[in-house]
């Protein structure tokens, strides 16, 4: 059962959540990717091929993501695995939308198709997620420039579908409202 803002969902593994499509009234409910699993695990570089026509200047960016990694990171994963979420959450400069702008935006149309390019991608930034430990559960805040509480019904569940990635702590979000740079929260996340 659905309505406009939110999907039931299933827990089938720690880090998996799947919507309950048997009670799914919303025929917009997008359906899996497929594909991305069977791809072979490779470089950052590698994987990224297929986006260079989607992502401007992916390849800088994919320079400076490796330059910024550690040869051998401390959480286990491998170079280019970690290389491939700091890819995911680097802030393009200029004009250009960021990959996980486009990712996201990608990952929200019904067509399943135009996600065949992120393929390579996808297969290394996931699998570098799921090598991450779980956390105990904890609340994640996120800023952003307007005013959108009335977007969020007070004391209803939301289950966040788009990856986002969270710049700062509450402390840096306080101390940006007490020195003027305004923002309103827009929302927390329980995450376990």
């Amino acid at each position: 059962m659905s309505d406009n803002n939110y999907i039931r969902l299933q827990r089938a593994h720690p880090r998996l959540l799947i919507p309950d499509l048997e009670d799914s009234e919303d025929s917009k409910t997008l359906g899996p990717i497929i594909g991305y699993a069977q791809e072979p695990l490779l470089s950052l570089a590698k994987a990224c091929e297929p986006l260079v026509l989607v992502v401007d200047h992916i390849s800088g960016y994919i320079t400076e993501a490796l330059a910024n990694t550690p040869d051998d990171p401390a959480d286990g994963l491998t170079r280019d695995e970690s290389a491939s979420i700091r890819l995911y959450t680097m802030e393009w400069t200029g004009e250009s939308r960021s990959l996980y702008s486009i990712l996201n935006h990608t990952l929200s149309t019904a067509d399943r198709e135009s996600l065949r390019p992120w393929f390579k991608y996808l297969k290394l930034f996931l699998t570098a997620l799921a090598k991450i430990q779980c956390e105990p559960p904890t609340i994640v805040w996120r800023g952003v420039q307007k005013n959108v509480s009335d977007e969020y019904p007070l004391g209803r569940e939301l289950v966040r579908i788009i990856e986002s990635s969270p710049k700062g702590t509450e402390k840096q979000r306080e101390r940006k409202e007490a020195t003027g740079q305004t923002s309103t929260l827009s929302d927390s996340i329980q995450i376990s």
